[in-house]
């Protein structure tokens, strides 16, 4: 077992509501300077998806003292590869740049600024630019995507109208094309203020001056009192139904999706068990699926299992790709007797090892570096964000560590008794 994680963890708060988390590691070469606001497409209605994701873009194309494309600027003086990014999902939107500790002024500025001021360069070009950008990464992520199409069609029915997950995070083409400038700014005006928002700085860094640079540049940002609301909501689904769809991606084998919409949210009871299902069912060619379907059957080529945790409530989903679309319901069916025998039976205790193992690893890499998706900044405004204390995440893997063949065996059962959808993807012919 890793030994428990001991970093250095401090947060303040400002008078205007913004969190600002600081973890200095002088054995860093750089400092990341990660922001997260609470928005993501959930906080969407119908006729205007797609909304977070689009600012996301729009934030980087300048502010009112900063009028440049953000790339041009931070790219030059960022640690490489990789040095500059966002992304936005269902509940969040976050931006990070890994940079030279000389330029942690310059960069804590800029963020500031779009913060703040970042509306009173936005324009109908810059809009119009943006939403070209967007509609073309949908096409490529999911129209001229390999089974992108089956997405679209099972978030609709995973989390039926009026849930706040009923859509997909890039929207509808159509929403994208007709979002307006003054709509944009009210977004901004919304969302993008400080009491929605948490900073982290971590790396190489002075704790005393960069505090002094947060207190100058961010305090004057004018904010209101947001009451952030983290109560679950939950899949309405009632029962489980059975889709069959002919494709039209450039997908040239069938495929079974089966997805559960779930209770297990971020930091819920049960995640850490349906984490460790999804490892014994899928992850690597000793796991139970990869043997059954793959090694011993020829059934389908490749297999994936996973559960994702978000603020509202979970989704945990098998899918595989098959050899023959004759296989359809033979697969089904050893994969839903499968899951019936982890809700049957004692579990294995190598497996449970083997599981915790693997994600003990694979999160201990994550949090090795400061900086990107996924590390140190990450993660603790992920905490900040959807827990409550950042220095949990010197506690991170206990709940892993705790989990029982008891909780899994009432995760298992917990998807043997709910509904779920079944998607089989055909091959236009």
């Amino acid at each position: 077992m890793m030994a428990k994680n001991n970093f250095s963890i401090t947060k303040n708060k400002l008078t205007n509501g913004l969190d600002f988390i600081l973890n200095q590691d002088k054995s860093k070469g750089y400092v990341t300077v990660n922001v997260w606001y609470h928005v993501g497409s959930k906080n969407e209605k119908h006729g205007m998806t797609g909304f977070a994701h689009l600012f996301e873009h729009l934030m980087f194309e300048g502010s009112s003292n900063c009028n440049s494309n953000w790339f041009s600027i931070v790219e030059p003086i960022s640690i490489k590869p990789n040095g500059i990014n966002g992304s936005t999902n269902t509940d969040r939107t976050n931006y990070w740049e890994n940079i030279s500790p000389n330029y942690l002024e310059r960069v804590l500025f800029m963020e500031s600024d779009r913060m703040g001021h970042l509306t009173e360069a936005l324009n109908e070009n810059k809009l119009q630019k943006e939403k070209k950008i967007v509609i073309q990464e949908r096409k490529q992520s999911y129209e001229n995507s390999p089974y992108g199409d089956s997405e679209e069609y099972l978030q609709n029915l995973v989390f039926p109208n009026p849930h706040p997950y009923n859509w997909q995070t890039i929207g509808l083409e159509k929403d994208i094309n007709n979002a307006k400038l003054n709509e944009a700014i009210d977004f901004h005006k919304k969302f993008y203020i400080p009491s929605n928002a948490s900073l982290c700085i971590s790396g190489n860094f002075n704790i005393d001056q960069t505090t002094k640079w947060i207190d100058q540049y961010f305090s004057d940002i004018k904010s209101n009192s947001k009451s952030i609301n983290k109560t679950p909501n939950y899949s309405k689904l009632i029962k489980t139904e059975h889709h069959e769809i002919i494709g039209n991606s450039p997908a040239t084998l069938p495929k079974i999706i089966i997805r559960w919409p779930t209770k297990s949210s971020n930091f819920s009871s049960s995640e850490s068990a349906m984490d460790i299902i999804g490892m014994i069912l899928g992850d690597g060619i000793g796991s139970r699926l990869q043997k059954k379907l793959i090694t011993e059957s020829q059934l389908v080529q490749d297999i994936y299992v996973g559960h994702y945790s978000q603020e509202l409530a979970g989704e945990f989903e098998i899918s595989a790709t098959l050899t023959e679309e004759k296989n359809f319901d033979n697969v089904y069916n050893k994969i839903l007797s499968e899951i019936t025998l982890l809700s049957e039976t004692n579990v294995n205790e190598n497996e449970i090892s083997i599981a915790k193992n693997k994600f003990r690893l694979s999160i201990n890499r994550q949090i090795e570096k400061s900086g990107g998706f996924g590390g140190i900044a990450d993660t603790l405004n992920y905490i900040n964000i959807f827990g409550e204390n950042p220095s949990d995440i010197n506690e991170i893997l206990n709940d892993f560590n705790n989990v029982t063949q008891e909780n899994i065996t009432k995760s298992a059962k917990s998807l043997v008794d709910s509904p779920h959808i079944s998607l089989y993807y055909k091959i236009k012919k």
